[in-house]
């Protein structure tokens, strides 16, 4: 009875667990093959930095942290960066957007439009030192200049779709 009670708690109910695998996979397919597509000033909008922020907000850390490992390391293959690349930046952001979490803000949207815009910029220079690290040349200004930045601007108005659709969703606050 106890480990029935753990586990409802949890938010893994009758399928819950089958339901965030196809939700995670459908978010990889579509940050891999539909997004890159959706340029603006030769930036895309990066959904999963998107969906671990509102998950870092909503549920947590720790579920935003799996999230950030297993869609990064599937975003890594799918890409060809160094595997743990995006998987490394992503769960850097859960903790940033974790200290969100419970804020007086966290009604409104100004909490993830916030987040986003810290969480946006950390991520790009995360995975550029990766790159730098690798022995790859990087023009850190221009990369911010003409990738981060209009990622940025994508994943704002991105984030101000998803939140409210995600704590709807959580049926959060």
């Amino acid at each position: 009875m106890a480990a029935q009670k753990s586990a409802g708690n949890s938010g893994v109910r009758g399928g819950g667990i089958y339901l965030g695998l196809l939700s995670l996979a459908a978010a990889i397919l579509v940050q891999s093959g539909f997004l890159p597509r959706l340029r603006f000033l030769g930036a895309s909008a990066d959904l999963l930095l998107v969906i671990v922020v509102c998950l870092s907000l909503l549920r947590g850390v720790t579920t935003a942290f799996l999230w950030g490992f297993v869609g990064g390391l599937a975003i890594d293959v799918i890409s060809g960066m160094p595997l743990g690349t995006s998987s490394l930046a992503l769960m850097a952001v859960c903790f940033l957007a974790g200290l969100g979490t419970g804020q007086v803000f966290s009604s409104s949207l100004l909490l993830p439009v916030v987040m986003i815009a810290l969480a946006t910029p950390m991520h790009g220079w995360i995975i550029l030192l990766t790159r730098q690290i690798e022995g790859q040349s990087i023009d850190w200004v221009g990369s911010t200049v003409h990738i981060i930045a209009p990622e940025l601007l994508l994943n704002t108005l991105l984030i101000l779709l998803l939140y409210p659709a995600m704590r709807r969703m959580f049926g959060a606050r």
